[in-house]
């Protein structure tokens, strides 16, 4: 009689119910990995980084349309990214107007090392270029 009064469930949908149970997970382990986010295969990220034992630096680089930004004046450690279109020539200009300590110039892209630079006072300027590719 005990057998009569529990309810009966149909093995298709208990398959159907692990399934999406599953599928759910997958999705989420995905995610969470960025399998299904998009970056754009036109551009890049690139960030310009300057380093060094100088403290002040004027600073001119690539904005993302293609144009050199005006010279700025920057405190040393100094970086910025931007999203650059593929073929881009991009270049990062810094001078020591102190003309003490030193100076690195760095380009990374997609946030790996990509271009470096490294000049000792007295010389007062250093650049990083390269084409995105």
């Amino acid at each position: 009689m005990n057998e009569n009064l529990a309810p009966k469930t149909n093995p298709l949908l208990r398959q159907i119910i692990i399934i999406i149970v599953i599928l759910s997970i997958s999705v989420l382990v995905f995610m969470r990995l960025g399998i299904f986010t998009t970056r754009s295969v036109n551009s890049h990220s690139i960030t310009y980084r300057l380093e060094g034992s100088a403290s002040t630096a004027q600073v001119s680089y690539t904005l993302a349309n293609g144009v050199t930004s005006e010279l700025i004046a920057v405190t040393v450690p100094w970086h910025i990214t931007l999203k650059i279109p593929k073929g881009t020539v991009v270049i990062l200009t810094a001078g020591n107007p102190t003309q003490t300590g030193d100076l690195g110039c760095e380009l990374l892209l997609d946030g790996k090392e990509w271009k470096r630079a490294f000049a000792k006072s007295p010389e007062d300027k250093i650049s990083c270029a390269g084409i995105v590719p």
